[in-house]
């Protein structure tokens, strides 16, 4: 499994291999270079704290999410190369970061703005409770 968190300092890649026992993590430490990873190994059961953390979901203060339209394509562009194009998707998007978590046969992508957590969805932004957030993922996730 992969995700990847895109803001205005550029993209950091992560992975993650889940085996019987445990978890490897390789978490990005560099925008600039892909290669400088740091090396964990966790327990299982570690998998969806290790996401909420490296996705940087936090709390925001007066807060007003609201569902919203929005051109999920252009969520690609934030996850390219061209920090110009990511910065201009996320100012549109009204986001501080965004991101995507990605399986075989399944993504889940979405933003963390001023307004919390919204995931991408049918051409919307659905804002969601950092609680909601990590109920779907450990629905997903939750033995691992």
């Amino acid at each position: 499994m992969t995700w990847k968190l895109a803001g205005a300092g550029g993209l950091l890649a992560h992975r993650a291999v889940v085996g019987m026992t445990s978890i490897d993590l390789q978490l990005g430490l560099s925008v600039d270079d892909p290669t400088q990873v740091q090396e964990i190994q966790a327990p299982r059961g570690y998998l969806v704290s290790s996401l909420i953390r490296t996705l940087k979901v936090r709390p925001v203060k007066g807060a007003r999410p609201a569902l919203r339209a929005f051109d999920i394509d252009r969520l690609n562009q934030v996850f390219g190369p061209d920090q110009d194009a990511r910065d201009e998707v996320l100012t549109e998007a009204a986001a501080e970061a965004a991101w995507t978590i990605e399986l075989p046969g399944w993504q889940l992508a979405g933003i963390n703005g001023r307004d919390g957590v919204a995931l991408a969805i049918d051409q919307q932004l659905w804002p969601l409770s950092n609680s909601d957030f990590f109920k779907r993922l450990c629905s997903h996730f939750g033995s691992y």
